[in-house]
């Protein structure tokens, strides 16, 4: 369901509640892992049906769905995303539906080039390809980027598993403290191979995935009793299949190229263009840290300007988001989006988007999303505000 009224207040006000992280004894950047991936399926669905006698006065529908991939290794990787809505609408005046859609596609692929050299190793070649689609639109806007650049990403999610099943640890007097670095890393390194163990094991796979931990855990000399009790697996298991830790990356990268476009379509009549646009330098940078644990930082951008008309026109976004974990279940969101264009002799149009949000893991894959969103499209004096709560469902 989705309800839309004026709010925000209490949104706001929930990034206060933040507490101090407990003492560790490793770090994000320890987890230097040869692979890196990450995948999720976001799904919701909203509808609404009235009537007022034998009459419909309302009944429209929408769904939304949003798809990430991302890997990582030396000397490959690649990511995937891929977002969509579409929505129904029922017209009381002429008792037809109407409906809409749209869908944005981004795809990238990276090869490291030196990747046995330990001082240019993050050294890149990439490929990205981008498309999206509005249903007035007869075929997609679509584009190449090819470009050259430095950096890698990490994701260190199984690292923060590892933290929260210390702490739960530590709570039921299972250990006697904070863990050493070493088995911190081992620790989320074989709660990352879960999918190796179901492969390797079948059906009953967790029996032998929880002794690895364990013995992790006993040769680090912290464990208090010969074996982990009944309460600290259970703990254990509660926080990798009935919690949501949000996704932890860090790391960075600089790319710089050039964009070839294949298709531009024409907004205001749906149509292809004619004459494709002269490839532009196209830059790009993204950022991501969690810091203490509790908090997840990302931020990116893309510049991209006309080489026969370099840094006079150009197009540009930039956007930075920060999740803080306020507990085992519930995520405060807080993020910002900015857009700008400029034609020669025209002075810049810039947009600007903000949203804070607050996401309640009701059980296993459902969610509850509750998000305030304050938007400033370019050149309007007044910004428009919207609130949505929104059930979701994370397929994986």
């Amino acid at each position: 369901m989705r309800l839309k009224a004026a709010a925000g207040s209490v949104l706001a006000a929930s990034a206060l509640l933040a507490g101090a992280a407990t003492a560790q004894n490793v770090s994000v950047t320890d987890y230097d892992v040869p692979v890196s991936k990450a995948e999720r399926l976001l799904v919701d669905l909203t509808a609404n049906h009235a009537t007022k006698g034998s009459d419909k006065t309302a009944s429209n529908g929408n769904v939304g769905a949003v798809y990430k991939r991302f890997y990582d290794s030396l000397p490959f990787g690649y990511s995937i995303d891929v977002t969509g809505s579409g929505s129904t609408a029922l017209d009381p005046k002429t008792d037809e539906y109407e409906s809409t859609y749209n869908a944005d596609l981004s795809g990238s692929i990276k090869r490291y080039i030196w990747d046995k050299n330990a001082s240019l190793k993050d050294i890149f070649g990439s490929a990205r390809f981008d498309a999206n689609m509005l249903k007035d639109y007869d075929q997609p806007n679509s584009s190449v980027t090819i470009a050259l650049g430095y950096g890698r990403f990490i994701n260190a999610t199984g690292l923060a598993k590892a933290v929260r099943m210390e702490g739960f640890l530590i709570d039921e007097n299972e250990i006697t403290g904070n863990l050493p670095k070493d088995a911190m890393v081992e620790l989320a390194k074989i709660v990352d191979r879960r999918g190796e163990y179901e492969d390797t094991h079948g059906a009953t796979y967790k029996k032998q995935w929880y002794a690895d931990m364990e013995e992790v855990i006993r040769k680090s000399g912290m464990l208090k009793e010969d074996a982990i009790g009944a309460v600290g697996i259970l703990r254990m298991d509660e926080v990798i299949e009935r919690e949501q830790i949000a996704d932890r990356f860090y790391g960075w990268d600089l790319a710089v190229g050039s964009k070839f476009d294949l298709t531009v379509v024409d907004p205001t009549t749906g149509k292809e263009v004619d004459e494709l646009p002269s490839p532009p330098l196209d830059v790009s940078a993204h950022y991501a840290r969690p810091v203490a644990w509790e908090w997840q930082f990302n931020a990116g951008t893309r510049w991209s300007s006309p080489f026969d008309n370099l840094g006079k026109a150009y197009t540009g976004s930039a956007a930075a988001d920060l999740t803080y974990e306020l507990t085992n279940r519930v995520d405060f969101r807080a993020r910002y989006g900015m857009k700008l264009g400029k034609i020669e002799d025209v002075d810049a149009e810039v947009a600007h988007s903000a949203g804070v949000a607050l996401i309640y893991y009701i059980e296993n894959q459902v969610n509850l999303v509750a998000q305030e969103q304050i938007e400033k499209a370019a050149g309007d004096e007044d910004a428009t505000t919207n609130f949505t709560l929104t059930l979701n469902y994370r397929v994986f």
